[in-house]
């Protein structure tokens, strides 16, 4: 019984030991090259020594000649598993016969999968990346990452081309550890919307928003919903929005927009009737507010080199905050920021935005001006067209509105023509000769019923018929043109022996023949020079104002500006004083003022001589029609016409 185990071991180890020969020879023939005859050796152990025969395959298909990484693996792996089965004589043999150790597996497992690894990242598809992962992902985590890296990244722009919603959500499901996952889901949300949203009717925005509640595009899906009431823009069109969408984040500006459309004409009783139709408002304490706001009257202020809004009693209301503003035009101003206009409300809120190279207020409403052209807005700040206007095409549509239509002036026929022969000078009316050419000038003034003609040193008179006027001894002066006309009051400067005096028109002499200069006959008084020097004269040939002034200058209706050495002046045409000779300049301001300046700065007096303004102002302009803006160094303040007070702002 013990001769015959014995014999059986035997026969077995001799066996194995002559199969792991064929698998020795089987690696020798592999180092040559000889690849044939390594697979006849290697097919031999396959039944007999399956372990040395994995072992030999798993070299075979690590050639570069006869590299095959599946066939390599499976036999690696076969290897792997039933090695470590082995007792350990068997293993210590098989160490010794095929020069393996322990750590061998380990290392072919590494060759292979680093093999791998270059080939599918050279070459990389998605399902070769995958298959690498289930080989060797436990194995070995940094080839995973790698790999996993790198298959996301195809899968991702696999969906990118595809463009759907579906590939995306496809991605993000498959591949929830991904990097991109982030950007998949962004791009998810976007398609989502877009595909949902294509045809842009209501019906697919409403449900979309319905649907779809957290999709970060819900917002915009509620503007391009809104913007189609924006677009119908009536007050009807914003109640529906309200009362269809409650829940819109869009609700309270709705309402804003009903509320602002409802009070374009802006009063307190307008106020009223809004807040009686729409009680459900929700900004009553807004409405309070306007309603506040609609009884003041707003200035602006400088501070800082920046404008903003006070009140009539000096008080901020809008801070200082822009480059420019204007007054308010129907509850509207026009501001600027960084070099652009827009339109802002009493409540500081931006009616147009600040876009727009220049705003100007009209008759109508504003004009709106950019790089392409011009734009028309209502008082309400509400366009009036869609489509820029070159400059000719808006002086049409402003006829059209009769916003700025200026008048058109109607040149009246000269009924006399001049005549010239021979040097000289004569008069035709309707081709009849009215004065024969023998003069040399004649002058004709529209609505003139006289001709004056000169002949020589002479001056002669003559009706319309061209009859001459028994005015005799008279001679032409340096500017008869200007003086020797009769004014309104019957009078005209003549000259004798080269001195100015006053006649009437039947050629009386009023006052004598005796100044060196002279201008109209006017108010009673003449401004008349002597000795370099002017004055004025009475008809009676009384002096009103000695001659000791510098000069005299008409100032209708009110009298004469004269000046004298320490300044301006203003006389009436009684003799007394309106406004006394201090000054630099003197003008009309509109019809009940007069604006002066000294050397203080500019002043504002009631054409009566009432002072309003002390002389202090670099600048003194109507604002509006309750007040003056006044201009300083340090800023702005007005003048209040009713309080009769200054304003400024409260430090």
């Amino acid at each position: 019984m013990r001769n015959g185990t014995f014999l059986s071991l035997f026969l077995f180890f001799s066996l194995v030991v002559f199969a792991q020969k064929n698998t020795q020879k089987a690696l020798l023939a592999i180092q040559q090259n000889n690849f044939g005859l390594a697979q006849s050796f290697l097919q031999k152990d396959l039944e007999k020594a399956p372990i040395a025969a994995s072992y030999g395959w798993t070299m075979y298909y690590l050639t570069p000649f006869c590299y095959q990484a599946d066939s390599a693996f499976a036999y690696l792996s076969k290897f792997e598993n039933s090695y470590p089965l082995l007792d350990s004589k068997s293993k210590a043999k098989l160490q010794i016969d095929l020069a393996i150790q322990d750590s061998t597996t380990q290392q072919l497992f590494e060759q292979l999968a680093s093999r791998e690894l270059q080939m599918a990242v050279g070459a990389p598809q998605i399902a070769v990346l995958e298959r690498f992962m289930e080989r060797y992902g436990q194995k070995y985590p940094a080839y995973k990452k790698v790999v996993v890296g790198l298959r996301d990244s195809l899968a991702f722009d696999q969906a990118l081309r595809a463009q759907t919603s579906a590939a995306m959500q496809a991605f993000v499901v498959m591949y929830p550890n991904a990097t991109q996952q982030a950007a998949a889901t962004a791009s998810y949300e976007l398609l989502l919307y877009q595909e949902r949203t294509q045809h842009d009717t209501e019906a697919e925005l409403s449900d979309f928003i319905a649907q779809n509640p957290t999709n970060p595009h819900v917002e915009k899906a509620w503007e391009r919903l809104y913007n189609k009431y924006v677009q119908v823009g009536t007050l009807e069109s914003f109640t529906h929005f309200i009362q269809t969408y409650p829940a819109a984040p869009q609700v309270a500006t709705a309402w804003k927009q009903l509320y602002r459309l409802y009070m374009q004409t802006y009063s307190v009783e307008k106020l009223a009737a809004f807040k009686s139709t729409y009680p459900a408002y929700p900004f009553i304490e807004d409405l309070e507010k306007d309603g506040e706001l609609l009884l003041k009257h707003l200035y602006p202020f400088i501070q800082a080199n920046a404008y903003g809004y006070m009140d009539a009693t000096g008080t901020v209301l809008i801070a200082a905050q822009y480059d420019d503003a204007s007054a308010f035009y129907e509850g509207l101003a026009i501001v600027s920021k960084d070099g652009r206009y827009g339109l802002i409300n009493k409540r500081n809120e931006q009616i147009i935005a600040f876009k727009y190279l220049d705003i100007s207020p009209d008759e109508g409403g504003f004009i709106l001006e950019d790089s392409s052209g011009y734009l028309l807005l209502d008082a309400q700040g509400q366009f009036l067209q869609q489509t820029p206007l070159q400059w000719e095409e808006l002086q049409q549509t402003l006829s059209a509105f009769d916003w700025q239509v200026a008048p058109v002036e109607t040149k009246r026929e000269q009924p006399y023509e001049r005549i010239e022969r021979n040097g000289k000078v004569g008069l035709n009316k309707k081709g009849k000769v009215i004065l024969a050419p023998k003069y040399d000038d004649i002058i004709v003034l529209t609505d003139a019923t006289l001709f004056i003609a000169k002949q020589g040193k002479n001056l002669h008179y003559f009706d319309t018929t061209g009859k001459r006027l028994e005015l005799n001894g008279l001679e032409w002066f340096l500017i008869a043109h200007e003086l020797a006309f009769f004014t309104k009051e019957g009078y005209a400067v003549c000259a004798k022996s080269g001195k100015l005096g006053l006649m009437d028109a039947k050629g009386k002499v009023m006052i004598k023949n005796a100044y060196e200069a002279a201008q109209p006959f006017w108010g009673g008084l003449w401004p008349v020079q002597q000795g370099g020097k002017w004055g004025l004269l009475g008809l009676d040939s009384k002096v009103i104002l000695p001659l000791v002034n510098e000069k005299i200058t008409p100032f209708a209706p009110f009298g004469y500006l004269v000046e004298q050495t320490q300044g301006l002046g203003l006389i009436d045409t009684s003799g007394k004083w309106i406004l006394n000779p201090e000054y630099k300049t003197i003008k009309r301001l509109e019809s009940n003022y007069f604006l002066v300046e000294n050397n203080n700065g500019l002043g504002l007096y009631g054409t009566d001589g009432t002072p309003i303004i002390s002389c202090g102002y670099q600048r003194i302009v109507r604002f509006d029609q309750r007040s003056f803006q006044l201009s300083t160094p340090e800023g702005l303040a007005y003048y209040l016409v009713a309080d009769q007070k200054i304003l400024t702002l409260k430090p």
